[in-house]
């Protein structure tokens, strides 16, 4: 294994994580949500990671510098924002995707500066 594939893994590896733990972790609210358009931001993360597992465990991809896990991530974002969005009416509904957009934007901001670090990194 090279440098550069050690690197990618290790990065593509945080952000999978923080995709895959957040998707499985807010799914348990899917249950104790009412309204169908509470529900859907929980059942969007679940798929999204589903997806972040996949893509890590297909082919070479944990080993390949690839914009997916950063796209992966915004993806979360843009889901927690819409949820914040949607269930801004209910303060109760609304807590736990204030705390999953910090997630998302810390975890978007560290996996781009690892990304854009990537391609400096060489093989030895």
């Amino acid at each position: 294994m090279t440098v550069k594939e050690v690197w990618n893994r290790g990065n593509n590896l945080v952000a999978a994580s923080v995709v895959a733990l957040s998707g499985f972790g807010f799914f348990g609210e899917f249950f104790s949500e009412s309204e169908w358009y509470a529900k859907l931001d929980e059942g969007i993360m679940l798929v999204l990671g589903l997806i972040a597992i996949a893509w890590y465990w297909t082919k070479n991809n944990r080993f390949t510098r690839s914009f997916w896990p950063v796209a992966l991530l915004i993806l979360g974002l843009a889901d927690k924002i819409m949820a914040v969005y949607l269930e801004r009416a209910d303060a109760e509904d609304v807590g736990d995707d204030l705390g999953g957009v910090t997630i998302f934007l810390l975890g978007t901001i560290l996996v781009w500066w690892l990304y854009t670090k990537a391609k400096n990194v060489e093989d030895k």
